[in-house]
């Protein structure tokens, strides 16, 4: 079973999936209202649930072999984190060398060593600071580029995305000691010019939230905190899959957030994970 999508990807059971962290370990105090943090039990778990139904983590590189034709496992994910917050080297990144999951971690190189500035809910949060970015970039989690300052990309012009993407770029590799090979746009969001000018920069790839459109704009499926077992499995299927880009792609379904009621329109859509 396979459906093309508009941009020209072919959509099959065996694409990889691609996974959204942000935040592991308990809650904090002021609450967490976008579901952001993964208990480190929940975590662990999930991995293992992969692994027993028979999911293959990918590498980056790996990841980017299957967008150049190379076959991909019939079952295969891989495990992005955004922002680079104190819990990825607390909490995150211990259960995912214990697991032997490779991982890619997106940073905003600007505000590194800060607090979250663009969501008042996580005020109290910090960033790891450069050193923990660089010491993190030697345990198999590579990083890659989330803009200069997390700042939504669209309608950027060409200074502000050659700061964004081009800049940042430079930044990253001068902290990590290697070119980062990959870019995910602050808020999932990306316009033409935009996708535009991480290829220009030399981006091997793209990632978004819900707007998936080429190489410089592949769909993730995020990972909330409240996400039962069953509710991962549905997220890894084609059908989930397909739903969100929809609805990514319907502003009055995205803006309205009726994404939450994509399971109940899929309970007749085939076995999770198939």
């Amino acid at each position: 079973m396979a459906a093309t999508g508009g941009d020209g990807f072919r959509m099959s059971w065996r694409i990889p999936r691609v996974l959204l962290y942000h935040n592991f370990g308990p809650a904090p105090a002021g609450g967490d209202p976008s579901g952001l943090f993964v208990e480190v039990a929940t975590f662990r778990a999930q991995l293992a649930l992969l692994r027993g139904r028979g999911w293959r983590a990918l590498s980056l590189g790996e990841f980017l072999a299957t967008l150049d034709g190379a076959p991909a496992p019939r079952r295969s994910f891989l495990v992005t984190i955004d922002d680079g917050h104190e819990s990825v080297p607390r909490d995150a990144s211990a259960v995912l060398a214990e697991a032997g999951v490779p991982s890619v971690l997106f940073v905003p190189p600007s505000a590194l060593g800060g607090p979250i500035t663009w969501n008042p809910a996580y005020a109290q949060e910090r960033l790891c600071d450069r050193t923990e970015i660089a010491a993190l970039a030697g345990t198999g989690m590579e990083i890659g580029v989330h803009g200069w300052d997390h700042t939504r990309m669209l309608g950027m012009d060409a200074d502000q995305l050659d700061l964004h993407a081009r800049r940042a770029l430079d930044e990253v590799h001068a902290l990590v000691g290697y070119r980062p090979r990959c870019f995910a746009f602050p808020y999932g969001s990306h316009d033409a010019p935009a996708r535009a000018a991480l290829a220009d920069a030399g981006y091997a790839v793209g990632f978004a939230v819900g707007r998936e459109h080429g190489r410089y704009a592949v769909d993730r499926i995020s990972v909330r905190g409240s996400d039962s077992p069953a509710m991962l499995l549905l997220k890894l299927s084609l059908a989930y899959r397909l739903a969100a880009r929809f609805a990514g792609r319907t502003p009055w379904l995205r803006h309205r957030h009726k994404l939450r009621a994509v399971p109940r329109l899929l309970r007749e859509a085939p076995r999770a994970g198939g």
